[in-house]
């Protein structure tokens, strides 16, 4: 715990400390919800949540979800030629 607080007066030291909580729109996420942030793993100072952005979870770090593969779908003329 007493490496975590040092840590924590460094960061504020080097000004890489927790930004300030900013009040956010109701279903938004914010810095403050990404686990990039909350690991402290988070160089950017932006205004809203960067294109990285994981939700936090008590699981870690969770892949965004894959959009499904759907087969091409081959005209008509194309399947009989050959």
């Amino acid at each position: 715990m007493i490496e975590l607080e040092r840590a924590m007066e460094m960061a504020d030291a080097l000004g890489t400390g927790r930004r300030r909580a900013r009040k956010r729109r109701k279903g938004h996420p914010s810095c403050q919800d990404c686990f990039f942030h909350c690991q402290m793993l988070c160089a950017l100072d932006l205004d809203e949540p960067c294109s990285t952005f994981r939700p936090n979870s008590s699981d870690g770090l969770i892949p965004p979800r894959q959009p499904a593969l759907l087969p091409r779908q081959t005209p008509a003329g194309a399947a009989s030629a050959g």
